[in-house]
């Protein structure tokens, strides 16, 4: 497959792609440490960005304008104004104050208008971090379960039934069942070995396959929902590649982000840079959070 630049911007941490707008030609992504929030219309090239006080490992679109943003502190919402209006904390859901300096991962908004969302360790500590979820009201934050080392990639079926996740040191993606607004019956689809990189981010098509993106593996792979099979692979020109979302007036077009930290910018001159291409398949719309 082709890829192109979509963003020249150069993120140090390129991460969580979103689209959204009438024709989801909208899209937005987050440079974590670099602490920007960055869009580019697919239709029009318009850019625009804006910057945040902390690090921020996401920024999903909300149903009444702005996003929800998850800085250190977070999560909180920002209005289309730029007005902050700050939600319930970790510390608020784990019932303590943990001794870990912790941040936000990825993070994704279920069918059901709630806010799945893990964390990490700065430092990388094995299990020092947990996974949560937001209802969609902003008002109820809970502790899902712990013993996460870099909570990463969500999608969930076509249908809603299953719930698929990635912990980023496992290097694995396992599967929930999804009860209402509840996951359970947590098992593994499949495991990839040391040499592919490691599981970042993921999105999914309307067929149900995972696309999956590849930190150190200069890819995003293409495996089947149902079985983990491998079926398609994309070669992007940065080694670090972290996370694709589907848009564009058909969601046909997969954008896709990287990072430049600990990269030789002479041999990869586009690492950290925003990528685009078309897989031949469609996606599904971003879900927006709804409060």
């Amino acid at each position: 497959m082709k890829v192109e630049v979509f963003d020249e911007r150069r993120n140090i941490l390129g991460e969580g792609p979103n689209s959204s707008g009438k024709s989801n030609e909208q899209f937005n992504w987050v440079d974590v440490t670099g602490r920007k929030v960055r869009f580019r219309n697919l239709v029009t090239s318009e850019i625009s960005e804006y910057e945040t006080t902390e690090d921020v490992s996401f920024a999903i679109p909300r149903s009444p304008g702005g996003e929800i943003l998850g800085v250190v502190s977070g999560p909180l919402l920002r209005d289309s104004d730029g007005t902050l209006h700050q939600l319930l904390s970790r510390e608020n859901a784990d019932g303590f104050h943990s001794s870990r300096e912790l941040r936000w991962n990825d993070a994704k908004v279920s069918p059901q208008g709630d806010l799945f969302l893990g964390t990490m360790a700065y430092d990388g500590e094995i299990n020092a971090a947990a996974f949560y979820q937001l209802r969609g009201d902003g008002k109820h934050l809970r502790r899902l379960f712990g013993d996460v080392t870099c909570s990463n990639g969500i999608a969930w079926s076509t249908d809603g039934a299953l719930m698929y996740y990635i912990d980023t040191n496992l290097n694995r993606v396992d599967i929930f069942d999804v009860d209402e607004k509840d996951i359970k019956n947590r098992r593994t689809l499949l495991s990839f070995t040391e040499d592919m990189g490691l599981a970042d981010g993921m999105s999914i098509d309307a067929n149900g396959n995972l696309w999956i993106a590849f930190w150190g593996g200069h890819r995003v792979r293409c495996i089947d929902g149902a079985t983990g099979e491998f079926l398609e692979e994309i070669l992007c020109p940065a080694p670090r590649i972290t996370s694709s979302v589907f848009g564009g007036e058909n969601l046909d077009q997969l954008v896709i982000t990287s990072a430049s930290e600990s990269t030789n910018l002479a041999d990869f001159p586009e690492a950290g840079m925003v990528f685009i291409t078309q897989p031949g398949v469609r996606g599904l719309v971003t879900s927006l959070f709804p409060a």
